[in-house]
């Protein structure tokens, strides 16, 4: 805005303005090609002056936290007051995205927008249900075996059946073409439903006499 002043006029400095979302560099104008900060109308000044104000815009932070506030994986992004910013949706093998929390977001929300105008360091925290995924066990002539539920997560070793007249040769993988084996252990990381299938030898007997 304007300010008034005569040749009369105490010496004074022009005012140091505020931004959101700026930083003030200085004043140029009236000769001032270089931004300064501090700039004095001496008692005694003439005539109309113009002044520029000179900003740089603040890069503040999102920081996301993938996996849910554990440690782990987290991303950096930066926004500035000028943009608008949306969060991306996530994939994290075995588990479904439930959405953002953060900043105010206590219930967990799949699209997140920070609107341009905003500003400050922001950080927000993915949010996931772990997949429940099934195995089937066809045992083969053996005894019935109720499928097994699993996640992502989980560690377990798939049964050692017995049927009369056989001896148990392993799983194998429906589809994969593998060798029968026992004991065949699931580890953390295993996703999606899965076939097995039981194999068996026929057990030889000895007679004696």
């Amino acid at each position: 805005r304007p300010i008034q002043y005569t040749v009369e006029s105490e010496a004074f400095l022009l005012p140091t303005p505020v931004r959101t979302g700026y930083i003030f560099l200085g004043w140029t104008g009236e000769g001032i090609t270089e931004p300064q900060k501090t700039i004095e109308i001496p008692q005694g000044s003439t005539g109309d002056r113009t002044y520029t104000a000179n900003w740089q815009v603040i890069e503040y932070t999102i920081i996301t936290l993938l996996e849910g506030g554990n440690a782990g994986t987290s991303e950096v992004y930066f926004y500035t007051v000028e943009q608008t910013v949306t969060l991306p949706t996530q994939t994290r093998t075995g588990y479904t995205f439930l959405g953002w929390t953060g900043e105010g977001i206590t219930t967990p929300q799949t699209s997140v927008k920070i609107p341009k105008g905003s500003t400050g360091n922001k950080a927000y925290t993915a949010n996931w249900q772990v997949i429940e995924y099934t195995i089937t066990l066809d045992t083969n002539g053996g005894p019935v075996v109720s499928p097994i539920k699993y996640t992502v997560e989980d560690t377990f070793t798939l049964p050692y059946i017995l049927r009369p007249g056989y001896e148990f040769a392993g799983w194998t993988l429906d589809g994969s073409g593998m060798l029968p084996f026992t004991p065949l252990i699931i580890y953390p990381g295993t996703t999606g439903d899965l076939h097995y299938k039981a194999e068996w030898r026929v057990a030889p007997y000895t007679i004696t006499y």
